[in-house]
C-alpha cells in the first residue's frame, strides 16, 4: 500500500491554524510508519512556493529539511509530463499541470490514496487514506517495546496516550530529565519521537510517582 501525499497536504501539516491540519498530521504520521509515502519533485517546488508564501521562509525550510526527505520522491520524466500534459486537455481553466502529474504518478504506482485536501482530486476518483487511531485506540495497549510499535513515530499527544500519562507529566519529564529520548525531528507541529526510545526510557526509570 502506498500514499500519495500533496501540496495542499504539507502545508497544511506545517501550518497549526490550518482548519484540516490535526488530520493531515495523524494521517501523515500513520503513513509514514504503516505503509510508503510517496510525492514526485513538481510537488517539492509547488509546495515550497506555497509555504513560502503562506507561513514564511522557515517553514519552508522545515519542508525541504524535514518533511520531503521522510517521504520516497518519484522524479517526474519526460514521458511522465507528457501523459500529463495529455491530461489537461478539455479541463478549463482550474486544471493544474502539476494535479495531473499526480495523476500520472499515482496511476504508475498503483496507489488511489491521496492525502491532500484539493477537490480535484476526489474528483478524479482518488481516495483519502485513513490511519488506524481510532481503531488502535480501542484496544488494550500492548507492553512498552513490542516490535508492531517498535518504529511508530509519536507526538506529545500520543506519548501520552500510550504511555497512560498526561500530557503535562510528558512535559514534565522533558524539562526535569536530561536524559529523556531527544526528538527524532521537530516539526512545525511540534517534536516527533520514536516510540521505542520513550518507552524504554519509561521501562528504565518507571517514574510513576515523577
Amino acid at each position: 500500500m502506498k500514499v500519495f501525499v500533496d501540496s495542499s497536504a504539507l502545508l497544511a501539516i506545517l501550518d497549526a491554524d490550518d482548519p484540516h491540519h490535526d488530520r493531515a498530521l495523524e494521517i501523515f504520521q500513520w503513513s509514514l510508519r504503516a505503509t510508503e509515502t510517496i510525492t514526485h519533485n513538481y510537488i517539492h517546488v509547488e509546495a515550497e512556493q506555497l509555504v513560502r508564501r503562506r507561513l514564511g521562509s522557515g517553514a519552508a525550510m522545515r519542508l525541504l529539511d524535514e518533511l520531503l526527505p521522510a517521504m520516497r520522491t518519484v522524479w517526474v520524466d519526460e514521458a511522465t509530463h507528457a501523459e500529463a500534459v495529455r491530461g489537461l486537455a478539455g479541463k478549463g481553466r482550474t486544471a493544474s499541470l502539476v494535479d495531473e502529474a499526480s495523476f500520472v504518478v499515482m496511476r504508475n504506482e498503483g496507489t488511489d490514496l491521496a492525502l491532500a485536501f484539493d477537490a480535484d482530486f476526489e474528483q478524479a476518483g482518488y481516495r483519502m487514506p485513513e490511519s488506524q487511531r481510532r481503531h488502535a485506540s480501542s484496544e488494550t495497549p500492548a507492553p512498552y517495546g513490542t516490535a508492531a510499535e517498535a518504529t511508530d513515530l509519536v507526538s506529545v499527544s500520543e506519548l501520552a496516550e500510550r504511555s497512560g500519562r498526561s500530557i503535562n507529566t510528558i512535559q514534565s519529564w522533558r524539562r526535569r530529565h536530561a536524559d529523556f529520548p531527544a526528538p527524532t525531528v521537530e516539526l512545525a507541529a511540534g517534536p516527533i519521537w520514536l516510540w521505542r526510545d520513550v518507552s524504554a526510557w519509561i521501562n528504565r526509570r518507571s517514574p510513576r510517582s515523577a
